[in-house]
């Protein structure tokens, strides 16, 4: 398949792309700072440019089967690079026909049984609060949109060798609020052609 990777250059990006290559997919990475990727290989197109560009994002959408955005925050200050993005993905998929887009979002600080109330206050209503309202507002894009997404959330996220079994749920009980970023990528990926979690937030870990 033709692949776009949106957040190649990122923690789970970097991750994602050598197992694409791997399973003989045609990769498109589209970065704002090409020297940045670690993987290279002549079956990966990199598009160097900013996702606040519809151009850009209309550009590296066509021609695709699919699409993963690994796309992540770069700082905890007020933004909304994730509505942006989100509106600027959702327009060019729609316009070009592409269903399937695999969405790295969180598991939600509110969401998770930690170990205090003021813990989950400070993290969902401090530390992260402009993080959230910026992705909440670019998910309510994604799911008003006729995509076959897979909103896909995990806890913290471990620079560690893969461990596997993963498991999803829509409440994340008995689940884990941490995981490999190896693990995370084998389960993105496997996404493009499963459709247990068609149209959901799945909580992994």
């Amino acid at each position: 398949m033709n692949i776009l990777v949106v957040g190649a250059t990122g923690g789970t990006g970097q991750e994602i792309l050598p197992l694409l290559l791997k399973e003989g997919h045609t990769v498109t990475a589209l970065v704002r700072r090409p020297e940045a990727l670690i993987v290279t290989n002549e079956h990966m197109i990199v598009l160097p440019g900013s996702v606040r560009d519809p151009d850009v994002v209309d550009r590296a959408v066509k021609g695709q089967d699919a699409v993963i955005c690994a796309f992540g925050p770069r700082s905890l200050a007020k933004d909304d690079i994730q509505e942006v993005l989100m509106r600027n993905l959702v327009a060019a998929m729609t316009k070009h026909g592409v269903k399937r887009l695999v969405n790295l979002s969180a598991w939600r600080a509110k969401d998770m049984a930690l170990p205090t109330r003021w813990l989950q206050l400070f993290l969902q209503g401090v530390l992260l609060h402009n993080i959230f309202k910026d992705k909440n507002r670019g998910e309510k894009i994604l799911f008003a949109s006729n995509l076959d997404y897979v909103n896909v959330c995990p806890g913290r996220l471990l620079n560690k060798p893969a461990r596997g079994e993963v498991h999803a749920s829509v409440d994340g009980k008995g689940i884990k609020h941490s995981m490999t970023r190896s693990d995370l990528a084998q389960w993105m990926v496997a996404q493009l052609i499963r459709n247990e979690w068609v149209r959901k937030s799945p909580i992994i870990g």
